[in-house]
């Protein structure tokens, strides 16, 4: 994936996030993300994510920026 970032703007950092964060991030509501999300549900319990799950791992963020682009 080629992320083209305008002047000024500074990459993501992947790191630990709380879903609400992530919600957040993408002005969206925890819900809503949490839809999103569960969409993957199958791939993302290989990292031993379950729903519920709050603290997510890099890995695992790494993963949802890949599918939902970066927010």
């Amino acid at each position: 994936m080629n992320t083209t970032y305008f002047e000024g703007e500074q990459p993501v950092k992947v790191k630990a996030y709380y879903k609400s964060e992530l919600a957040k991030m993408y002005n969206v509501c925890s819900k809503t993300f949490a839809n999103w999300i569960h969409i993957y549900l199958e791939e993302l319990t290989a990292f031993g994510y379950k729903k519920t799950t709050k603290l997510l791992r890099p890995e695992v963020v790494r993963f949802i920026f890949e599918r939902l682009g970066e927010p």
